[in-house]
């Protein structure tokens, strides 16, 4: 069975001067020890929690409380400061987090996508590289190492396979190498998935479902789509990112005001190459892209006629591609003729 994806940490940072910050030394003076100490146990739930997000329903602060060996009024009370003083967030869905505390993970985050994505094959040449037992594919437990045998005295070791050894400089020159790469991956950018999450909330999220936890599946296609964007820094992923937002949340037909009712989503807008790409064209705008957007198609659609996602005009299955400057269909009895290009009877 596969080892299941791990979106935690094991451990946090905690600074040496901490209780000097200036928002912690106002949690300090306003709790004394007890706040500083919850603080400290909100920040060790955090690391431990999934995507670095704790729950904090009615159940969880009960939970949370008898962890910590305070009341729940007091939780309550020393969180709801942090809150005001920007020392932790909530999200609409009742989930406690820290922006700075999930800021301290991005890196770790990304090396470990990275390493996610290797092929096997590559993840044991790498560890064969590093020297490590396990990374060579022949070495199978319980059984003598293939580059050695033994002889029947066992007081000599006899090189079976080409001796490493001899290779030594190569290998280290590869390993050098290898490390260099991962230096040079260690420089560039982040990809910025939590701030565009936030983003599509903050404009979208009035109209439309909000994003309420990133996986390693969303991680990876925002990453495809931000690649095909041309973006280079993170300011500019994130200017792309609030320009197509900002272009969903104005149209209406992607707001719901359709035919089907249907609206965009998060995953929809990064699900393939195709579909950011639409938006962006503006085939989804008020004067382009739904059933009022269409310059006059709105009083012009006829029974069963109806705006696809992309902008095609079209009834029933969906099969027939109608002009937007037909005449709307007159009734069920009639079909749309390609060749006659209008409406005839069946």
């Amino acid at each position: 069975m596969a080892r299941p994806n791990k979106n935690s940490a094991d451990y946090f940072t905690h600074d040496c001067d901490m209780r000097n910050d200036i928002k912690i030394k106002a949690l300090r003076r306003k709790f004394g020890h007890k706040g500083y100490a919850v603080w400290c146990f909100i920040l060790e739930t955090l690391t431990d929690s999934e995507d670095f997000y704790a729950d904090y329903t009615d159940i969880s602060q009960e939970l949370m409380a008898a962890d910590f060996d305070i009341s729940v009024d007091d939780l309550q009370t020393i969180v709801a400061f942090c809150v005001r003083i920007n020392l932790l967030q909530m999200t609409d869905d009742n989930r406690l987090y820290s922006e700075a505390h999930q800021r301290r993970f991005e890196q770790m985050v990304v090396r470990r996508e990275r390493r996610r994505l290797l092929s096997s094959e590559e993840r044991s040449r790498i560890n064969r590289l590093n020297g490590m037992k396990g990374g060579n594919p022949n070495f199978q437990k319980d059984k003598p190492n293939p580059y050695y045998q033994t002889t029947e005295n066992k007081t000599e070791i006899t090189k079976t396979l080409p001796n490493i050894t001899e290779d030594k400089p190569k290998l280290e020159e590869k390993k050098r190498e290898e490390n260099r790469t991962e230096e040079k991956k260690d420089r560039e950018i982040v990809y910025p998935y939590r701030d565009i999450s936030r983003l599509w909330n903050e404009i979208c999220g009035g109209k439309l479902p909000k994003v309420k936890a990133l996986n390693d599946s969303r991680r990876q296609k925002i990453k495809c789509r931000l690649s095909e964007s041309g973006a280079k820094t993170a300011d500019e992923m994130t200017a792309w990112a609030k320009e197509l937002f900002e272009r969903i949340a104005a149209s209406s037909f992607m707001c719901g005001e359709n035919n089907h009712q249907w609206t965009a989503t998060f995953d929809w807008i990064f699900e393939n190459e195709k579909n950011w790409v639409k938006v962006s064209e503006g085939n989804y705008d008020n004067k382009r892209g739904s059933n009022t957007g269409f310059t006059g198609v709105q009083n012009k659609l006829g029974v069963g006629e109806y705006i696809t996602p992309d902008g095609k005009r079209t009834y029933g299955s969906g099969r027939a591609n109608i002009p937007l400057s037909a005449p709307p269909r007159p009734s069920e009895k009639y079909q749309w003729s390609a060749e006659s290009q209008n409406w005839i009877m069946l």
